[in-house]
This record gives C-alpha cells, structure tokens and sequence, in this order.
C-alpha cells in the first residue's frame, strides 16, 4: 500500500541555518550575552523525566534540557533537532530517523541509536509510568539500524507520527543517568539539549545553565530560572518591578492593563488547550448521561468567557481546539439553560439530598480557582449540593491518576493542551477505554466501544479527507456523551518586559525565551 497520508511522505531535511528552532537567527557575535533570565511560574513541576509528563509546562523544561527529535514551529512545520531526516515506508509500517552525528548528552556520554532505543523501550516498559504512552501507542518495536539510524516498526500506519517525534515524550536521556538514578532520574534530568538542571529547590526554583557543549547554536541566555510564584497577582507585580522578565499566564482581568504598559509585551495566541471540567462517567452520580448533559446546560460558559476570563479564553464549540487539524463545530450547542438543566435531572431522578465533590487546581490555568467557583454557583443555582476543594498541581495531579477503585473525583477542573495541531491527541488522549488511570489521562473514566472503533480507525486512515470524516463522527458522539463540561479553549497569555525581543511563542502553550535578545 502506498501511503497517501499528509505526513506520510518522504521527509529530508536540507538546510542547518535553521537548525535550532527553524528561525533565522541572528549570529551570536552579534548579540549580547544575557546572565540571566527570569520567568514567574504559578507551579512547581512534579517530574523531569520526559516519558513521565503530563503537564505541558514541565514539558516545556524538557524540552531545553533534553531537545527534541524535530521541532515543530507555530505554524506546524517540522524542523530538524536530534533527527536530520525521516523517512517512511511505502507501507507505512516502518519509519526511518536518521540521527544527528557528534551530539553528546550535558554528562559526556554520547547521543547515539543505542540511547534512542533504550529510551524507546523505558516508554515501552509497563513497569515504568508513562501517561502520553497512547501517543505512540502504534509504535511496536525500535529496532537499531547502525549507529546513527534506527527504524520504528509500527502496528498499524499513523498519519501524525512525524509531528509526534517532536513531543518531549520521546526525548531521549542520557543511558550512564539511567544507569546512574534509575527511577530518580526524573530528579537528576540529563540530556542533550541547550541547557542542563543545576538547582531544583521544591515550591521555590528551578535554575538551569547553558550547556556550553550544545550540539546547536550556543543560547544567547547563560542561565534561566524558574520562580515557582503561585499567586498570579504576584507574579504580575514581579514583572513590573523587574524582579522577573517573563510572566507566566497574568491575570486574564489584568491583561488589558499590561498591554498598555510600554514596559510590556503581552502575546495569547489562540491555544491548543481545552479547560473543561471532568464528569466522572464511572462513579457517583455523573454516571448518567442526563446528568452529564444537564450540567453543561447548567453553566453559562460565555459569561465565564465574558466576565471571568476578560476574553481571554473562547466557548468551546467542539470537543478539541479550532487550532488542531479535525476541529468540526458541532450542531448541538450546550447553551445555558438551567430550565432545561433542571428537567434533565428530573428525567434522571437525581438525588439532590447528595452533595457533588468538586476538585480544582489553582495556578495552572487562567483563573481555575475562579472558573470552578463559578461552576459550583451555576450548579447550586439549580438545586445541586457541591462541595469545592483546592490542592497544589503536584497533589492534584497524583489525584488524578489514581484507578477507578480509588479514585475520588467527582467533577474536577483540568486542562488538555494536544502537543501537535492535530485532532487525535485530543480525542484519543482524554476518551478512549485505553488511556483511563493509571494507565493515562482521561480522568472522566469515559469508555464507548464504538467511539474506541472509530477512533482506532482514524488513526489507520492515510487519507486525510476520509481521516476527517471519522473524526466528525467520533466528535458528535463524546460530544452528546459529555464526559466533560464543555468549557473554553485558552488563549495562550504570557506577559514579558518589552526589552526582550525574538521569543518563540507557540499555539502548543509553549515558549522558548533561550535566543532572545534584550534592547
């Protein structure tokens, strides 16, 4: 069979000028060495192991620790990192990397296909916890090819795999720290990228330091730290004071004030990531459907948009981003009705003596706390008891992972952010039987085998207009299922001191300050 897929086609890369992030950048004797940079985030990470992640902020320390196999650019174009080349097999069942020479990971050790395979086989292990492994779930095996080549062998022909090489789930580390740390490797981070970890102080800081033997082009930025700030007020009022540079996700009611600040740069581009809050479709009572369904009429999201967000956010219209390749719009729309809320419980016989656990994170996203104060009111407006509690990320997160048996959540807010523009991430990652805890992260516990059919398929389809019909058809039905509240996708916001200039800001929900310059 010869592929006829978008990314299924023969991929050479040809050009080094544009090796480090696909950009034109200007030569480093040309542009003043920054000592420090520093960027105020509202969480702390929980790992630093790259098959470990699920959040994309730590992600996004991965990627310059450890760098990826292509980059993937804001406007999806691939570009090469620790891979040169692909190419795929007429089949599509085997694809080809061909691996960047005289590259060496920050410990000394070298970059070569001996430490990709080893990577690809921990993502494989069961043993070890990978929550994104159903990304690369129609990967069956890595197998060596000579020293700088090696073949991914596949179950089944996957249109996005190349965009997904570039995700810092296949990054890989450096063998002698496994060797060294094993499983604490996700403390002790060691790879090949731009920068390496010199100091973690947990609830405080992350400081990494440029990796003076980077394959690429040195950075620009010798050291970077990361000010764990929870309060986002804080760290707005940091940004204005000069006490840091980069302002991770300001308040959505602050933006407008930031933007006429001439002493700031404030950049949303439309994101990836859905914020929706999650209906436990396997315990307690959003097991029925009515129920499920009369919550989303229940809350009014253009007003949590409007008023709450200042815009900065807009009315999920289906269940993925618009950014995302096979986003359909889908005909029924869950408009605020509490009339109707109400008559769906009824329907359902919903028992209002009960009182609904509701989980939120603060600091993750654009105004969580917030947002989930807000659904609690809609959802007391039409007669439902909740209960609203609030955890730091890294206790959150362990919350979310826990198996059906022990699991505790009820309706929780989260976000979803796919790292590649296309639909699957997003439908697969958070809705298939497969990716419910432990073994991923669809914490709503969703699971329709026909859904799973259609999804499965999708991901043989090499034809891309057949592709997005089934894509539609999975969409209609998660959609009417409604294991989530369908909330807002986010704008990506982050505020930064207008003397820094050529910052890479990506719809992915990641940014790469490390070539900038400061005027």
């Amino acid at each position: 069979m010869k592929s006829t897929g978008l990314y299924f086609k023969k991929f050479i890369f040809v050009s080094m000028l544009f090796a480090v992030l696909g950009l034109c950048l200007t030569p480093l004797a040309a542009q003043a060495e920054i000592k420090e940079l520093n960027i105020g985030i509202g969480i702390d990470a929980d790992t630093l192991n790259p098959q470990e992640q699920t959040t994309t902020l730590p992600q996004n320390m991965c990627d310059l620790m450890f760098d990826n196999f292509f980059f993937q650019d804001p406007e999806g174009k691939l570009h090469p990192r620790l891979a040169t080349s692909y190419e795929v097999s007429t089949d599509g069942l085997t694809i080809t990397l061909h691996l960047r020479k005289g590259v060496k990971f920050s410990d000394g050790t070298d970059f070569n296909a001996d430490a990709v395979k080893l990577t690809w086989d921990r993502i494989f292990d069961p043993k070890m916890r990978v929550p994104l492994r159903f990304a690369v779930g129609m990967v069956k095996e890595c197998v060596k090819t000579d020293d700088y080549t090696v073949a991914l062998k596949l179950k089944y022909p996957f249109a996005p795999l190349a965009p997904t090489l570039s995700m810092s789930l296949v990054s890989p580390i450096s063998p002698a720290a496994i060797e060294q740390y094993g499983d604490d490797v996700r403390q002790h981070p060691v790879g090949a990228g731009p920068y390496l970890l010199k100091e973690w102080v947990k609830g405080d800081r992350i400081v990494m330091v440029r990796n003076e033997n980077y394959w690429g082009e040195k950075p620009t930025v010798a050291k970077i730290t990361w000010k764990i700030v929870p309060e986002t007020a804080t760290r707005e009022a940091m940004l204005r004071a000069g006490q840091i540079d980069i302002c991770y996700k300001p308040l959505p009611s602050n933006v407008a004030a930031l933007k006429a600040d001439p002493n700031i740069t404030v950049e949303m581009p439309l994101d990836t990531r859905t914020i929706f809050m999650g209906l436990n479709c396997q315990k307690g009572v959003t097991t029925d459907k009515k129920v499920r369904q009369a919550f989303n009429y229940a809350v009014d999201k253009k007003a949590i948009v409007n008023k709450i967000l200042f815009g900065t956010a807009e009315p999920m219209s289906g269940p993925v981003s618009p950014k995302v390749f096979g986003y359909f719009q889908m005909d029924k729309q869950y408009e605020y009705n509490p009339e109707k809320a109400k008559q769906l419980l009824k329907e359902a016989n919903f028992d209002f003596s009960k009182t609904v656990s509701m989980r939120t994170p603060q600091g993750r996203y654009l105004f969580d706390s917030q947002v989930s104060e807000a659904i609690q009111a809609y959802l007391q407006a039409i007669g439902v008891k909740a209960e609203l509690r609030t955890y730091d990320w890294p206790t959150y997160v362990a919350g979310l992972l826990k198996p059906i048996e022990e699991s505790e959540l009820e309706v929780f807010l989260l976000g979803w952010g796919p790292l590649i523009l296309d639909a699957d991430m997003g439908l697969y990652g958070q809705f298939t039987c497969e990716v419910n805890p432990p073994k991923g992260l669809g914490a709503a516990f969703y699971c329709n085998p026909e859904y799973d059919t259609i999804m499965k398929a999708s991901r043989e389809e090499q034809n891309p207009e057949k592709r997005l019909q089934l894509l539609k058809q999975a969409s209609e039905i998660v959609w009417d299922d409604a294991p989530w509240m369908w909330l807002h996708v986010e704008k990506f916001v982050i505020a930064y001191s207008s003397k820094i200039k050529g910052m890479v800001v990506t719809p992915t929900e990641k940014f790469y300050p490390h070539y900038i310059t400061m005027q």
